[in-house]
């Protein structure tokens, strides 16, 4: 290293940039699934699976209404 104090604090604020650089590269380059050990991601999957069972509930209920509604709409023609 130089004696002058000026080019020591550049090398030193470039290593510490350096460093930061080669961590948040390293975080964004890092799958969900090793994120914090994981605990993230299975969260999420939880979620996911229950807005999913959620979705299919709701799909189901609605078509039946529909079905219903349109049976019902059937009859009424039939008996006139």
């Amino acid at each position: 290293m130089s004696d002058n104090w000026v080019v020591q604090n550049l090398e030193n604020a470039l290593e510490v940039w350096n460093g930061k650089l080669s961590e948040i590269w390293q975080l964004i380059t890092q799958s969900p699934q090793d994120f914090k050990g994981g605990a993230i991601w299975n969260v999420v999957s939880d979620i996911h699976g229950a807005l999913q069972a959620i979705g299919y509930a709701l799909l189901v209920l609605f078509f039946v209404v529909g079905v219903v509604k349109t049976c019902g709409s059937f009859v009424d023609v039939k008996l006139f």
